[in-house]
C-alpha cells in the first residue's frame, strides 16, 4: 500500500454535494440530484449508465486533433467531469441529424446541471500536475463505498493519442496536445479489513472546444482507467481479485464562489 498522506484539512468537497454511487441506468437528473458517473468494468464488463447502440467504426480519415480553438491549454485547477454515456448531455452532443459535435451547446448543457450542482466525477490538478481524483463507481463491493483518496501522479502535458474506444466522437480520434497521469489508490478506511489491497490506473484528458471570447468557456474531453486489487475479505466473500473500470467524460471548469475560489475537491484530504 502507498504510505498515507498528511491530512491537511476537510476537503472543500464536503461543502458541495459528493457525487452519488453509480446507477445501473441512467436518466435525465433531477434537481439537486447528482449525476452518477458511469463507467465500463471487467470483469464482468459492464457499462453502468444509459444503454447505448454500438457506435459506427469511422469511415472518414481521423482528425489528428479535436477542433479546438488554437491557444495552450492549462490543465492546472478544479475540473467537473461528466460521462459521455448521459443521455441527456449526449442528445446536445450529437443530435439527430448532426453529423458533427455541437460542443458550444453541450457546454451550455453542462454548465446547466453544474449550477444544481451536479457531476459525475471530480478532478484537481496543482501546479506540479499532480492531485486527486473522486469517482464513485470505483468502489468497495460489499459496502459500496468508495474508495478514495485517489491521487494523480506523474502529471504530463504532451502529445497524446485518443483511440476510437477513448473518443466521443470519430472527429476526435487522434493524437494532440494533452495532459496525462497515473492514478494510485491511498491508504484509506476503505483499504482495511482485508478489503481492498491497492489500485491503480491512468487519466488523460485534452481540450476540444473553446470560445470565441476570451475568459467565454472551454469544454475537455477525457478518459481513464482504474483496477482495485481485493484483499483476502473481498476475495473470501467471492468478489473475485479485483475490478476495473473506464470511461469517457467531459469536463469543464469547476464553479467559483463569492470570493473567486474554485468550488471542488483538494489536493489533500
Amino acid at each position: 500500500m502507498p504510505p498515507k498522506r498528511k491530512q491537511t484539512g476537510s476537503s472543500q468537497a464536503m461543502a458541495t454535494r459528493s457525487a452519488k454511487k453509480a446507477k445501473t441506468s441512467a436518466k435525465a437528473a433531477p434537481s439537486n440530484v447528482t449525476i452518477a458517473a458511469t463507467a465500463t468494468t471487467t470483469p464482468p464488463t459492464t457499462t453502468v449508465g444509459e444503454p447505448t447502440a454500438a457506435e459506427p467504426k469511422p469511415t472518414a480519415e481521423p482528425a489528428t486533433e479535436p477542433k479546438a480553438k488554437e491557444s495552450s491549454p492549462q490543465f492546472t485547477g478544479k475540473f467537473d467531469l461528466y460521462s459521455t454515456l448521459l443521455p441527456f448531455l449526449k442528445s446536445e452532443y450529437l443530435p439527430q441529424g448532426a453529423t458533427e459535435p455541437q460542443f458550444e451547446t453541450l457546454y451550455e448543457k453542462i454548465l446547466f446541471y453544474q449550477a444544481k450542482p451536479d457531476f459525475s466525477m471530480r478532478i484537481n490538478i496543482d501546479e506540479a500536475k499532480t492531485g486527486r481524483f473522486t469517482c464513485p463507481v470505483i468502489c468497495n463491493p460489499m459496502s459500496d463505498e468508495e474508495l478514495e483518496p485517489i491521487y494523480i501522479e506523474n502529471g504530463q502535458t504532451k502529445q497524446v493519442a485518443f483511440s476510437e474506444t477513448e473518443a466521443a466522437h470519430e472527429s476526435t480520434i487522434g493524437t494532440g496536445l494533452g495532459y496525462t497521469a497515473k492514478l494510485m489508490l491511498g491508504d484509506s478506511d476503505g483499504c482495511g479489513c482485508g478489503m481492498v489491497s491497492g489500485g491503480k490506473g491512468t487519466f488523460k484528458m485534452r481540450k476540444v472546444w473553446e470560445g470565441e471570447d476570451e475568459g467565454k468557456g472551454e469544454l475537455f474531453e477525457g478518459y481513464w482507467t482504474f483496477k482495485a486489487t481485493y484483499g483476502p475479505t473481498l476475495r473470501r466473500k467471492r468478489f473475485g481479485s479485483g475490478n476495473s473500470s473506464s470511461g469517457v467524460f467531459w469536463a469543464v471548469r469547476a464553479r467559483k464562489n463569492a470570493d473567486g475560489k474554485e468550488i471542488g475537491i483538494d489536493v489533500e484530504v
